[in-house]
């Protein structure tokens, strides 16, 4: 029979307040950007002059607030692989769990850390080939509209 660790109810709680706030957040945004569509349109359209740099401004903007959640999601996996790793434990020791978790030991622990690592890089990339077609479109949109 393998150790169990047990649930921690204040963590459950800190990630559903977590979730919560999250969600609110992503719902503010999109309503501000509801309500102030028509005046940033209004905005970029404005000055002909300006509006390709004006278009990459709010392009870089949008990448940023679209990939500054996935970049800070893809470093606490990366840091969770690391301790899973050096620890030949998962959970690792320290760490707290939201239900009632098997222990895994050794092997099959470096293997689950080593996937936190490589999911990790995967959502680095992803943000990184946002990035690109984001300033690619900004790029796009700029050569256009002059």
């Amino acid at each position: 029979m393998s150790e169990l660790q047990r649930a921690d109810p204040a963590v459950r709680r800190q990630l559903t307040w977590l979730v919560i706030v999250g969600t609110l957040a992503g719902l503010l945004l999109i309503l501000g950007f509801q309500r102030y569509r028509a005046s940033l349109r209004e905005w970029i359209g404005s000055d002909p002059r300006h509006a390709a740099d004006r278009i990459t401004l709010a392009l870089v903007i949008l990448a940023v607030l679209l990939s500054a959640p996935v970049l800070a999601f893809a470093v606490y996996l990366w840091t969770y692989g690391a301790a899973i790793l050096r620890a030949q434990q998962c959970p690792p020791p320290g760490y707290r769990v939201i239900r009632d978790t098997p222990v895994l030991m050794g092997r099959t622990a470096r293997v689950r850390g080593h996937v936190f690592r490589v999911l990790a890089v995967c959502l680095g990339a992803v943000s990184l080939v946002l990035w690109c077609l984001l300033w690619r479109l900004a790029r796009m949109l700029a050569a256009g509209s002059s």
